[in-house]
């Protein structure tokens, strides 16, 4: 059995129980944040007993008994100030390996112990030109976690990108599902994609908590899941993959669950990308899906509203601890978004800014809740973002053609060019077209800016203009013999 505030309900994993400390903590139905025992394989009994300030007022002595005699390392309850991190009593015992957080905030998530492991490429789902497909496994703080890897073909280690999925009800979802448009684009750019399917989704093993009595916990377990694939694939060392740079995208919830990894672990992470992201604020998104809570009742029982416990529900919210924040971040949004209100995302780019962290965002006109007449515009941006921050564009390193496309010119090889009619303008070129034109893009400076060939051929010309972008002729292989053509080139940012 497991406890929950003054509830005992069975337990899918614990066979225990501590109905004694529920009983002895809220005996006049006092609010508890949490209260949970667990037992570990071998039948100890892993206790966590979280009180309010509330209860901690009306019974400070009981309450630290209680904390102090049944938990294996002692926790001290949230401090009045919701900072992070929560400052822990001094203990040589080891820390608890929590499979669900034992407190319901970001305090705790950011000093829980995380460990992400036994990372297993289970089969193939695809093979492509561009990448291999994997269904893959791993281990969550013990529990089994379902999920795909897109891992690019050629030589690598290529920086991984890691996708966090919104609300999918579980028993429709299958593995994968979410972001399959942008584990493809983002594969064939030269990023390693990992996409998990959180617990109790897909193969994954459910939440050792039950739904119907859990109180809402903004994706805090969602959060650790997409955390440990991070540390699962590190500590796989795939040879493939450089783990040590590490992008983000979360969208709806899966935006969400990334802002609680950016502000509750920074670091772990280099860049974030927010697409049409929920509330940074937990009551938002608590009462605006509500009616298809199961929990919902619950969690007003446990955690109280924004009204009576505000200091609770801002230790549940990222808007609390968005200073705490390293990472760069490119937010989208679109107007016509009937989901998530636009609204949420410009609170969120205004406060970030007041922060004076580093925030882009891109609104896009009339796109709703998933983008389709601007998405190949959002994965143009988004994959530029990465590669930046993620180090892609690094010596020796050769896009893929895709990523050369993306900056083709419209002006075809061998077309007579006008600089009236040309179909780039200005045009600064009056002829017949004899190369392979790249454009610079929005935000792109001249000196950012050089030519490098896309193919194995000798240049036969090469030259980039001031302002406009550049040109490449190479000298290419063709049905066995040698001949001189155009080759797409690559216009791209240069890091030292």
């Amino acid at each position: 059995m497991a406890t929950l505030g003054d509830a005992v309900y069975p337990s899918k994993r614990f066979p225990c129980i501590l109905p004694a400390a529920v009983d002895a903590v809220n005996p006049m139905k006092k609010k508890i944040i949490r209260s949970a025992s667990f037992c570990d394989p071998d039948h100890s009994l892993l206790s966590f007993v979280l009180c309010t300030m509330h209860a901690m007022r009306a019974a400070p002595l009981l309450c630290t008994a209680l904390l102090l005699g049944s938990c294996t390392s002692p926790v001290v309850p949230p401090l009045e100030a919701p900072e992070m991190p929560v400052v822990r009593q001094e203990s040589s015992a080891p820390q608890a390996l929590e499979q669900a957080p034992s407190e319901l905030s970001l305090g705790h998530f950011a000093q829980m112990r995380l460990e992400g492991s036994d990372l297993t490429l289970v089969s193939v789902l695809e093979e492509n030109a561009a990448y291999t497909r994997y269904n893959i496994s791993y281990r969550s703080n013990g529990l089994l976690i379902s999920g795909i890897l897109n891992i690019p073909e050629g030589e690598g280690p290529f920086p991984l990108v890691m996708l966090n999925h919104g609300h999918i009800d579980p028993d429709e979802y299958t593995n994968g599902r979410g972001l399959k448009r942008e584990q493809d684009y983002l594969a064939r750019q030269g990023f390693a994609v990992l996409h998990t399917d959180y617990r109790g989704h897909a193969e994954s093993d459910p939440s050792p908590l039950l739904d119907e009595e859990s109180p809402y916990d903004a994706g805090l377990e969602y959060s650790m899941d997409s955390a440990n694939a991070i540390l699962a694939v590190r500590a796989a060392a795939l040879p493939q993959i450089d783990a040590e740079h590490v992008g983000m995208l979360g969208h709806s919830l899966g935006g969400g669950v990334t802002l609680n990894i950016a502000v509750a672990r920074p670091g772990l992470v280099d860049a974030v990308v927010l697409y049409a992201p929920v509330s940074s604020r937990a009551w938002d998104n608590f009462t605006k899906w509500r009616s298809r809570r199961l929990e919902g009742e619950r969690t007003q029982e446990v955690l109280g509203t924004r009204e009576t416990h505000p200091e609770v529900w801002d230790r549940l919210s990222s808007r609390t601890y968005l200073k705490d924040m390293e990472d760069p971040v490119l937010l989208f949004h679109g107007t016509e978004d009937e989901s998530v209100p636009i609204e949420w995302s410009e609170e969120l780019h205004a406060e970030l800014l007041r922060l004076g962290k580093d925030v882009t965002f891109v609104t896009y006109e009339g796109e709703k809740h998933e983008f389709v007449a601007q998405w190949e515009d959002f994965m143009r941006q988004t994959t530029a973002f990465f590669a930046e921050h993620l180090r892609l564009v690094r010596e020796g390193w050769m896009p893929p053609l895709e990523h050369a496309l993306q900056r083709v010119t419209r002006k075809p090889f061998g077309i007579r060019i006008e600089k009236e009619t040309s179909p780039v303008q200005p045009e600064r070129f009056a002829g017949y077209h004899t190369g392979t034109d790249f454009e610079l893009l929005e935000g792109e400076q001249p000196h950012e800016v050089t030519v490098r060939a896309a193919c194995n051929g000798s240049v036969v010309f090469r030259d980039w203009v001031s302002g406009y972008g550049g040109v490449l002729v190479q000298r290419c292989s063709l049905a066995g013999g040698a001949r001189t053509c155009t080759s797409p080139s690559i216009a791209v940012k240069q890091w030292n």
